[in-house]
């Protein structure tokens, strides 16, 4: 039924809605709505009553959403077939159908009350969500009165799917988090939840007709302190579990539904299946003995493709469709090591039978088996991108996280696809370059990264943009093990993307959203949630002309100044010199902090300048660095360490399974005694050590000979390394050619077996 609203009461009482326009006012809702229209001051409103549709239940029950939000829990709910205005301030809930614009929502506040219309329920609860912010936010509110601003907000989402993940495999958490994090994603109008339950390391979800998955799969002996790529590991000697059981799933999935959305559950495998295989050691490949991880990777023993394991997976799939009513299911199919599957009879034997060429083929052939089960249940199957290899099963959706590549692969294809790069929407990775930020996982993604993310690749063809359901946020807990540092991780970047995922483009605006996110801080905080300040944080570049090395700080598009104090001694100046740019000495030492206009000051950024022969002289790449790494040429010969605890940012660049191999000119012919180059060692993210390092020398630029080699020494350990390469004997040179050689294909039973290696390099200092 189309509905008509009785505008000439609105022209009558009040008239400030037709003058209403957008203004400089700041309306603190993440993410930015369409339009914002301002009146004419606020009103203080007093509700009566709630009038909803007739006949529509699902607007009612969240009339109740609404009546507590306006602290009426008691007011009355009144049904009726039209809106009409009356004397009484009502908060009015209509649906109005757009069929083209399904989440489509708008709002008025009046003198004489709130009208909310939407195309569907779901978008009055989106209205709501807007209102929660307008009301929590206002200064002038109190528990006595609540004061909005006279305002018409038209508003609906760009992606139908926007996504936020949280793993409770690698550590546990209550249903009361759980629960907890839901309502944050409902804040931000998230509407997809993404629940990874199982992995190596625990079995999280109850199957009645498997008990031992949570008797034996749920509960690991220790857990890993520190990160896992620490020479020698340490691990803390107590027994770390825990699940849910079916009917905390239930409860959990209900209350996400009343917040409108959906749980999408996953269910590793055919690889992360440790948890799993050590308590039916039968659907392994050996037969065991096989153990729950107690630290973190890609392990080789995996689910044995074998006729009884699908009918186990089948049957613990049955139990998981019943519980979770969305249509995906999510079934990993990541980083699956394939080296017991070669040497396992009864792999070779399916293989054989299907007559399948390779293990990826065997891989392909077991998903989309579980696939075909998936849909006779009337669920679609949802995969990391590895589902790829070997085939795409005919259905599939298939979630991009190792970059665009799959998606885009995936898109022309026309399969639906969800982007979720590792480079832009992994949450474990640093937000910041506080070097004392607390562990994670490595690389570093700012919130500025997550906000400038565009979920559709530039490369695509448009008529394969309608596959790109939207973009996900993820959020692996390796080394988060309490539910505050999980907030601290995912927030506020999640909110940066779902800004992205909301807005369009050219409605993006990087400043005003971190105006916006400083008015939500203090709600936070409230509530006894941490998140980090380091949206402000400074980022700078080094810039060498005539008078030397000059650092330029960039700022944060917010209010506020920069602060610089020097190192003299070993103490620290205690006055702090302002200014965007400082003229650095041959070695300097100086940190640099933002601070806002409340005085209040971001983590500071420390900086450690040392001059050498290649400082502001000219780079030449030979192979070119990948663009998701690389900032600028000159920033591995600036005299700025690149920080050693992660691999991205602006001193490290990367290569994408190509060798390192680069040309110094340093402008005139110079005795030359060392060469160091900072590297990094980080497997789990596939970036590797190179095997070898040369190091040539010219005069011309055109013959060059080999000055000294490098090669790569055993039993490395840790993440770092900085090769330091001597020469023995004396030698001038103009030109320094400095190639490393890439690790090549990473192998079978490492994270990215069968891709090609990255290679990191930093600063690469002459001496």
């Amino acid at each position: 039924m189309k509905l008509f609203y009785l505008y000439f009461f609105l022209l009558i009482c009040n008239p400030f809605l037709l003058r209403a326009q957008s203004i400089n006012k700041i309306a603190p809702i993440i993410p930015q709505p369409t339009t914002v229209n301002y009146g004419n001051g606020s009103v203080e409103l007093i509700i009566d009553n709630i009038v909803v549709q007739k006949g529509n239940e699902e607007i009612k029950k969240l009339a109740k959403f609404y009546a507590t939000l306006f602290k009426k829990p008691n007011a009355p709910i009144v049904e009726a077939e039209k809106i009409q205005i009356q004397k009484a301030k009502n908060i009015y809930l209509f649906i109005v159908e757009r069929r083209n614009e399904p989440d489509r929502y708008k709002i008025q506040v009046t003198a004489s009350g709130i009208i909310v219309e939407a195309s569907q329920v779901k978008g009055l609860f989106y209205a709501l969500q807007t209102l929660t912010q307008l009301v929590e936010l206002s200064f002038e509110n109190t528990t006595e009165k609540i004061k909005l601003p006279t305002i018409i907000i038209e508003d609906q989402p760009r992606f139908n799917y926007r996504g936020m993940h949280l793993d409770v495999a690698r550590h546990f958490f209550p249903v009361s988090f759980i629960k907890q994090y839901i309502d944050l994603l409902a804040r931000f109008k998230f509407n997809t939840f993404h629940w990874h339950l199982t992995d190596d390391q625990g079995w999280r979800i109850e199957i009645k007709k498997y008990p031992e998955l949570t008797n034996v799969g749920a509960y690991r002996k220790e857990t890993l302190i520190g990160h896992y790529t620490d020479s020698p590991v340490k691990y803390d000697g107590k027994e770390y579990g825990g699940f849910y059981t079916q009917d905390q799933i239930k409860e959990i999935v209900q209350y996400a539904a009343d917040r409108y959305i959906t749980i999408i559950p996953e269910i590793e495998m055919p690889g992360h299946a440790s948890a799993a295989i050590a308590a039916y050691p039968i659907f392994g490949c050996t037969g065991g003995p096989y153990e729950v991880q107690t630290t973190w990777g890609v392990f080789s023993d995996v689910f044995c493709t074998k006729d009884t394991t699908l009918t186990f997976l089948k049957d613990v799939l049955n139990e998981v469709c019943d519980l979770f009513p969305g249509k995906y299911i999510h079934i990993g199919g990541d980083e699956c090591p394939k080296e017991k599957w070669k040497a396992c009879p009864s792999c070779q034997r399916v293989r054989l039978r299907q007559n399948l060429k390779t293990e990826d083929q065997l891989q392909s052939y077991f998903i989309k088996e579980i696939e075909k089960y998936l849909n006779r249940k009337g669920k679609k199957m949802i995969g990391w991108d590895e589902i790829l290899e070997g085939g795409l099963a005919p259905n599939a959706t298939v979630m991009s996280w190792r970059g665009e590549k799959g998606g885009i692969e995936a898109a022309t294809s026309k399969h639906d696809v969800v982007m979720t790069p590792g480079s832009h929407c992994y949450f474990d990775h640093y937000q910041s370059n506080y070097k004392k930020e607390p562990l994670a996982f490595g690389g570093y993604t700012p919130i500025s990264k997550v906000y400038q993310y565009e979920p559709i690749p530039a490369s695509l063809d448009p008529k394969f943009h309608q596959y790109i359901l939207g973009a996900q946020g993820n959020v692996w807990t390796e080394y988060m093990d309490n539910e505050r540092k999980v907030i601290y991780m995912a927030f506020p970047r999640a909110m940066a993307l779902a800004e992205a995922l909301w807005c369009k483009p050219e409605e993006k605006n990087y400043g005003k959203f971190l105006e916006r996110l400083q008015i939500h801080m203090p709600w936070f905080k409230t509530r006894k949630m941490a998140l980090t300040p380091a949206f402000g944080e400074l980022q700078y570049q080094l810039v060498h002309n005539d008078s030397g090395m000059t650092v330029k700080f960039e700022r944060a598009p917010i209010p506020g100044k920069v602060l610089v104090e020097f190192e003299e001694g070993n103490n620290f100046r205690q006055d702090y010199p302002l200014g965007d740019s400082i003229v650095l000495s041959a070695n300097s030492k100086l940190k640099a902090w933002y601070m806002f206009e409340d005085n209040s000051l971001c983590k500071p950024v420390s900086i450690e300048y040392n001059q050498h022969k290649a400082v502001g002289k000219s780079i030449q790449f030979i192979e070119t660095p990948s663009p998701k790494y690389f900032g600028a040429a000159n920033s591995i010969i600036n005299g700025i360490k690149a920080p050693s605890n992660k691999y991205s940012g602006p001193e490290w660049i990367g290569m994408e399974g190509n060798d390192f191999n680069s040309i110094l000119n340093l402008n005139q012919s110079q005795s030359l005694s060392q060469v160091k180059i900072q590297l990094f060692h980080f497997p789990a993210a596939w970036i590797y050590l190179p095997k070898e390092i040369k190091i040539e020398g010219s005069n011309d630029g055109k013959t060059f000979q080999t000055i000294e080699t490098w090669k790569l020494p055993e039993n490395v350990s840790g993440k770092y390394l900085e090769a330091e390469i001597k020469i023995n004997k004396p030698i001038n040179a103009q030109y320094i050619q400095i190639t490393a050689l890439n690790h090549g294909m990473i192998q079978q039973g490492q994270a990215g077996a069968g891709h090609k290696a990255w290679l990191f390099v930093g600063e690469l200092t002459v001496e």
